[in-house]
């Protein structure tokens, strides 16, 4: 895995809970090299497991949500990094160009980085369905990618998924902004 994501995880962890917990979580996930990751290094994933475990944890909040608000975390730092790719778009033409963006911008980056990838297969005006594989179990921070992406684009969505025997399909469908009395 990524430094990226570990310093990432790092940045959001600290927001989220402080830097004491950070630390605490550090330390009891008793990682081979004492939490010292740069952004460009390959980390094996059992040591995300083992911080993400600890975090869960020391903070009480449960994997899922925990993921959810990791990937919401994500995809605002992909804003931040890259605007142009993400002003002005429609959710549904950011989600079926994840992969997309992953090959323009993460790619060139990292070209060893092991990406999810989601093919979109399924679409409507209201619907959108993507096909998410990866070689880690990490569908809540897929959701909550799709959340932040939701949020950061203002569309509301419902987000639900089921796993496959070799992805997981999630289905997301645009809500009404419009309040009715």
């Amino acid at each position: 895995m990524k430094g990226l994501v570990f310093t990432t995880f790092f940045d959001f962890c600290g927001e989220q809970f402080g830097a004491d917990l950070l630390d605490d979580a550090i330390d009891a996930a008793s990682l081979s090299n004492g939490g010292a990751y740069t952004s460009v290094g390959t980390y094996p994933f059992e040591e995300m497991v083992a911080l993400i475990t600890q975090v869960v944890r020391l903070s009480a909040q449960p994997m899922p949500v925990l993921l959810e608000a990791f990937g919401r975390y994500c995809f605002k730092a992909w804003v931040q990094k890259f605007p142009a790719s993400f002003e002005g778009q429609d959710l549904f033409d950011v989600l079926a160009n994840i992969d997309h963006f992953h090959g323009m911008q993460v790619k060139t980056l990292y070209p060893d980085a092991e990406l999810p990838s989601f093919t979109p297969v399924e679409r409507s005006a209201d619907h959108i369905a993507l096909e998410y594989r990866s070689c880690k179990p990490l569908a809540d921070l897929a959701v909550g990618v799709i959340r932040g992406a939701a949020a950061y684009l203002e569309a509301p969505v419902s987000v639900t998924y089921r796993a496959g025997t070799d992805a997981v399909r999630f289905e997301v469908r645009r809500q009404s902004s419009v309040l009715t009395a």
